[in-house]
């Protein structure tokens, strides 16, 4: 019988704040509060590793959404994937562009996350289980330990992230969003090198959406499996829902 995952919390603060929405395609605004993407990514910010994998499940917003537009310099290409030494440089004032963002501000959230093993990797010692990466996580994010800073959408935007209980009282606000990014679909690869595993990216990322609805300050995030269910049976990663 396998384990049963531990949920943790972590809480996140900032001025600014900016999750994309992808229906405005050259000026940015942001969804009303963070995406499960983007709450994922501050856990995986404290602790990754290829043997795990975050599963955001509940959003609490502690503080009133509030919105901020303003003007801010933005590189019109992207870098290829696959850079070569013949490519010419690339210069940033020759590409640049005034785009407006609508950014929220003052965002303040206490995030709970299901720490899950992954299965399509292999098993890191004796030792492997959940409680060994639930105290990793804890002590790390205890002593202010993170591999890069945190951010909120952007990476200009840095995050604050610090202990939560999960216990917050949330902002009493209520809002039925309705059609909100859930996360990306990353098939990959781990194969084995040697000793060491390799992270080969299989395709491009698919994006998985979700119902969004806020009660009284609180997004009740649903299962990944639940989600993926949605999408062809051909595109399920099954080791994901295992």
């Amino acid at each position: 019988m396998s384990e049963t995952p531990p949920r943790l919390h972590l809480r996140a603060t900032g001025d600014l704040a900016c999750f994309s929405r992808p229906e405005f395609a050259v000026e940015r605004t942001s969804y009303p509060w963070i995406t499960p993407s983007a709450a994922r990514a501050l856990f995986e910010a404290v602790l990754w590793k290829p043997r795990i994998r975050w599963e955001v499940r509940e959003i609490r917003v502690l503080k009133p959404i509030r919105f901020t537009s303003f003007r801010r310099n933005e590189v019109g290409g992207v870098v290829p994937e696959r850079w070569k030494e013949s490519d010419p440089p690339r210069l940033t004032d020759d590409d640049r562009q005034q785009r407006t963002t609508t950014a929220l501000t003052k965002v303040d959230y206490v995030i709970a996350a299901d720490l899950r093993l992954n299965a399509a990797v292999s098993r890191d010692g004796a030792d492997d289980n959940h409680a060994k990466y639930r105290d990793m996580f804890l002590r790390r994010l205890e002593k202010g330990q993170v591999f890069h800073r945190p951010y909120l959408g952007c990476r200009e935007f840095a995050a604050d992230v610090g202990p939560a209980s999960g216990a917050e009282a949330a902002c009493p606000i209520s809002m039925d969003h309705g059609t909100m990014l859930y996360d990306f679909l990353f098939p990959v690869d781990y194969g084995d090198k040697g000793e060491h595993r390799v992270w080969r990216p299989k395709q491009k990322p698919r994006p998985l959406y979700f119902d969004a609805k806020l009660v009284d300050g609180v997004v009740q995030v649903p299962p990944r499996a639940e989600v993926l269910t949605a999408l062809p049976e051909r595109l399920r990663p099954q080791e994901e829902l295992s």
